[in-house]
C-alpha cells in the first residue's frame, strides 16, 4: 500500500479552531516546492477542526480561510459570530412552561417516594425540563452548506477527491460515529460538521435521523486509527486543547482585581474548562502511546500550545472577538515548533515526499491586523507574593 499523509485537526471551540488556522498558515509557509496543506491525502476533523478539514479537503486554501476569519468584507467565505451559533428562545420558553405545569406532579412524586419536599429534591426532578443546550449551531450547518455548494466544491463525502473523516459522538450510546468514506457517507458534510461541533451544554445535541450527536472529542481525541486504516504513514496533528499549568511563579491567570490567582478563584467556568482540557489531554496521550506501540513505522508530528502558555485559556474556548490575536498566536506557536525541531521535521517530511524550509517563516504574521486598540487589549496583571 502506498504511504499517504494525513492531517488531523482537533477541537477546542472557536479559539481552538482559529489557533489551528494560525498553525496551518505557518505550515503553509513551511512547505515549499509547490506543496500546500490542501495537498494532504487524508483529513480527519474533530469538533472545531472538522470545519477546517472539510474546507481543506475541498481545496479551499489556508489564505482564503484566514481572510474569512479576519473579517474581510464581501469575501465569499466571510465568517461572522452569527454564522457559528445563535440563541433560541423557544426551548427556554418550553422549559418554563414544563416547569410550571409540573409543580404538582413533582410534589406528588416526592410524597409517593417518601421524600421530603425540599428545594434540592425538587431541583433534581425539575432538571429534566432544562433545555439540552444554551445555543444552537444550526447556522453553522447552513453556512458550510452554502460554501460547499459553490462550483468546484462538494457537500458529499463520496464526491471528494481526498478522503475526509469527521467524527461525532452518539450521545445515547456513547459510541464514536464516523462520517466519511466506507462509514456514514450519505450524511452531508455540513450536517456532519454540525454534529461534530456540538459542544455539550453550550450547544444542543444535533439530530440526524433518529440519533443525537455531540462533540467528536467527547469519546476520544486523536482518532489516529482512522488515517492509519486509510493508508497514512505520515500523520500531522494540531491539538489546541492543553490544560494550563498554573504555576503562579511563571504563569499568571488574573482575577478582576488584576492579581494572579488560582483557577478556583476565577469561577466555575474556568474550572470546567480546565477539567475538560485535562480529560482531553489524558485521552490524547493514551491514544498516542497506543499508536506508537502498534505503528512504530509511522511518523507522527503533534503541534500544540505549551502548558505554560495561557493565551488560549485566558480568551476562553468560545471567544470570537480576539480571533486576530489567537490567529497570530497559532502562527507563532507553529513557527517556534518548526524552528526548534527543524532537522527532525525536515527528514520526516522528506521521507514522505514533502520539502520544508524556514525561509518564509516570520513571527507575528497577523499582528498588523490587530492595530485597533480594542483588539490589542492586554490583560492587566499585578504580581503579589506571600
Amino acid at each position: 500500500m502506498e504511504s499517504k499523509a494525513a492531517l488531523i485537526l482537533g477541537g477546542g471551540g472557536i479559539t481552538g479552531g482559529v489557533y489551528e488556522l494560525g498553525v496551518l498558515s505557518a505550515l503553509d509557509d513551511f512547505l515549499v516546492g509547490g506543496r500546500r496543506p490542501t495537498d494532504f491525502d487524508i483529513f480527519v476533523g474533530i469538533s472545531a477542526g472538522s470545519l477546517l478539514a472539510a474546507f481543506l479537503a475541498n481545496g479551499i486554501s489556508v489564505k482564503e480561510m484566514c481572510k474569512a476569519v479576519l473579517g474581510e468584507q464581501e469575501h465569499r467565505l466571510l465568517l461572522r459570530r452569527e454564522d457559528i451559533y445563535d440563541f433560541r428562545f423557544r426551548p427556554f420558553l418550553r422549559a418554563g412552561w414544563n416547569f410550571l405545569r409540573s409543580i404538582g406532579p413533582v410534589i406528588r412524586h416526592l410524597h409517593r417516594e417518601g421524600q421530603p419536599v425540599t428545594f434540592l429534591n425538587a431541583v433534581a426532578l425539575f432538571q429534566q425540563f432544562l433545555p439540552a443546550g444554551f445555543f444552537s449551531n444550526a447556522n453553522l450547518e447552513r453556512y458550510v452548506a452554502r460554501i460547499l455548494s459553490e462550483e468546484g466544491r462538494t457537500n458529499s463525502f463520496d464526491a471528494l477527491a481526498k478522503k475526509l473523516f469527521i467524527v461525532a459522538t452518539e450521545i445515547d450510546t456513547g459510541e464514536r460515529w464516523i462520517f466519511g468514506p466506507g462509514e456514514d457517507s450519505d450524511t452531508p458534510i455540513s450536517k456532519a460538521i454540525q454534529a461534530s461541533t456540538a459542544i455539550p451544554v453550550f450547544f444542543e445535541p444535533v439530530r440526524i435521523g433518529d440519533r443525537y450527536f455531540v462533540d467528536g472529542a467527547a469519546e476520544r481525541v486523536g482518532h489516529l486509527d482512522l488515517p492509519i486504516a486509510a493508508g497514512a504513514r505520515f500523520l500531522l496533528m494540531i491539538n489546541p486543547t492543553v490544560p494550563i499549568y498554573n504555576d503562579r511563579t511563571v504563569v499568571c491567570i488574573p482575577n478582576l482585581r488584576g492579581y494572579c490567582s488560582s483557577l478556583t478563584e476565577t469561577g466555575f467556568t474556568a474550572i470546567a474548562e480546565q477539567t475538560f482540557r485535562i480529560n482531553s489531554r489524558v485521552k490524547l496521550e493514551l491514544g498516542v502511546d497506543l499508536f506508537r506501540k502498534h505503528h512504530p513505522e509511522a511518523a507522527f508530528i503533534l503541534i500544540e500550545p505549551a502548558p505554560m502558555e495561557s493565551t488560549l485559556f485566558l480568551y476562553g474556548s468560545m471567544n470570537f472577538a480576539e480571533r486576530v490575536q489567537v490567529l497570530n498566536y497559532g502562527y507563532n506557536s507553529a513557527a517556534f515548533h518548526f524552528t526548534e525541531n527543524y532537522p527532525r521535521l525536515k527528514d520526516a517530511f522528506a521521507s514522505h515526499g514533502m520539502e520544508v524550509s524556514l525561509d518564509r517563516i516570520a513571527v507575528d504574521r497577523f499582528l498588523e491586523f490587530a492595530a485597533r486598540a480594542r483588539t490589542r487589549r492586554k490583560f492587566g496583571m499585578k504580581l503579589r507574593y506571600g
